[in-house]
């Protein structure tokens, strides 16, 4: 029978592998040339079996990036869930005192402060313009109330209201690549559909600009740059469909993972490849508008 392994060690001991006994000791040396005749024919499908996995890029984490009009209907629900919130709050909690970053401030000042914040930001919203000062202001304020809230007796009235504006909040947050309560030194970050839709279409044609210089890139042997051209049009063919969904304001989360998947393989290619000067920019070009989309999609 084969002897367990030593704590920590995987596999199979060959050397003491039953199939690997001998049968008797006149046949030991016969044995023991099979042994590592068949060992090293393993080690060999192995390394077969392994090397073309190590190749492969592994799946970036790409979140589930919201369209516009998503984003839109969570700033309408924070501005309901504000009115609800105000309206089932006591009055003498209206009337007392929160400590925030201007200072000491009634709480019904800072409702009505954070109603228009609320306000600048639906109206500001928009295809072109994602906002993100706005959010950051809204959020921000949403923190110190929540901070007050907590603070308040588990009884105080209005408190399911404020739990419901806290969730939408925290959905507001994940929208622009954030969480709620809202850090002090956090980047309150969003690519609406319009730019995100452009920087695609700018990955799509650098792209495009890349395989022209591998054409003439004469360090290339033409398997090599046949492989890297089927690549690069998969890269420009998916980068094209981001801009189409984005710009049709629909998800493309899936198709930016595989874009990023795709990008991975052509950038191995140039690091491990001799190619000339030329197609390194080219590349780095490409690479600069990747790096821009990888923001607006929170990729990891």
């Amino acid at each position: 029978m084969a002897k367990p392994n030593a704590p920590g060690q995987a596999g199979v001991d060959l050397e003491q592998s039953r199939c690997m006994e001998p049968i008797t000791h006149g046949l030991r040396s016969t044995t023991w040339s099979r042994t590592h005749t068949w060992a090293t024919g393993c080690c060999v499908t192995l390394m077969w079996l392994v090397l073309p996995a190590a190749t492969l890029v592994p799946a970036p984490q790409v979140s589930d990036r919201l369209t516009d009009a998503a984003v839109k209907q969570i700033i309408e629900d924070v501005n309901q869930a504000r009115d609800r919130f105000e309206d089932q709050l006591d009055g003498k909690l209206k009337s007392s005192i929160l400590r925030g970053p201007r200072g000491e401030v009634n709480v019904g000042a800072y409702l009505d402060d954070l109603q228009e914040n609320v306000g600048r930001l639906k109206d500001r919203f928009k295809s072109d313009y994602s906002a993100s000062k706005e959010a950051e202001a809204v959020l921000r304020q949403g923190t110190d109330i929540n901070t007050f809230v907590k603070a308040q007796p588990k009884e105080m009235k209005g408190g399911s209201e404020w739990d419901r504006m806290a969730a939408d909040l925290g959905r507001l947050a994940s929208a622009y690549g954030t969480t709620f309560p809202l850090p002090p030194e956090a980047a309150v970050r969003r690519m609406n559909d319009e730019e995100v839709a452009k920087t695609a279409d700018e990955v799509a044609k650098a792209a495009e600009r890349l395989k022209d210089q591998v054409d003439r890139d004469a360090a290339l042997a033409p398997p090599a740059r046949d492989a890297l051209k089927t690549d690069l049009n998969k890269l420009i063919d998916l980068a094209k469909d981001v801009k189409s969904r984005t710009d049709d304001s629909r998800p493309a989360t899936a198709e930016t993972r595989d874009l990023m998947i795709v990008a991975g393989k052509v950038g191995g290619f140039v690091q491990q490849n001799p190619v000339a000067p030329a197609t390194t920019a080219a590349w780095d070009a490409v690479r600069a508008q990747l790096t821009a989309l990888q923001q607006g999609f929170g990729i990891k």
